[in-house]
């Protein structure tokens, strides 16, 4: 079966990319102008943060943004494990108890301009996201998407901002069908909980 960080990994890359298309010479969206349409065309449709999250140390520490009683109430191993430290996009993943299930958070720092990469991504790239289902995580803005919808075989992924500039993805896998999407909005509440201090 495969994990959700080998998933993530390729997702993570592939919105990645997105940072780099600024490169000398080629057009980008203009962010010295004040104008609706302008504006509009920077974030691509992609909502504001009102309310933005200064994730400090959880930056370098992706574990850390569920606490042991947050992930064994959620049926999972009590510490998660942590990979790609060393990067601007560090992660980690959990199992559940019986090994069956596996979550992941990682961070989309790579992402300069935080969500609109991601709808700027699923805007420009063909074949994006292959489901494409805008919500509110505790007030953030985020979005369900993955390039291949195998949400009833119990794999999902879900984008939140935390800030213009900062986006995490949580992503699932091997869990029961229907549910995937549900487990991972939980998790980013949690996650959200933790950074928020609350």
């Amino acid at each position: 079966m495969p994990r959700p960080s080998t998933r993530l990994l390729v997702l993570f890359a592939a919105t990645s990319l997105l940072a780099a298309c600024s490169e000398p010479g080629r057009a980008v969206p203009s962010t010295s102008t004040t104008s609706t349409s302008a504006r509009e065309d920077e974030t691509y449709g992609a909502p504001r943060v009102s309310d933005p999250i200064d994730p400090r140390e959880f930056r370098k520490s992706p574990c850390a943004v569920l606490t042991e009683a947050q992930s064994t109430g959620l049926g999972w191993e009590r510490e998660g494990s942590a990979s790609s430290l060393d990067s601007k996009d560090p992660y980690c993943d959990w199992d559940s108890k019986d090994g069956r299930e596996n979550y992941v958070f990682g961070w989309l720092a790579s992402n300069a301009r935080g969500l609109a990469d991601t709808y700027r991504a699923n805007a420009t790239i063909a074949d994006f996201a292959a489901y494409w289902e805008p919500t509110t995580v505790s007030g953030y803005p985020g979005v369900f998407e993955d390039g291949t919808d195998d949400r009833a075989d119990g794999f999902c992924n879900l984008v939140v901002g935390i800030r213009d500039d900062l986006t995490f993805r949580v992503g699932a896998s091997g869990g029961s069908g229907g549910e995937a999407c549900s487990k991972i909005k939980n998790m980013a509440e949690l996650a959200i909980k933790t950074m928020r201090g609350a």
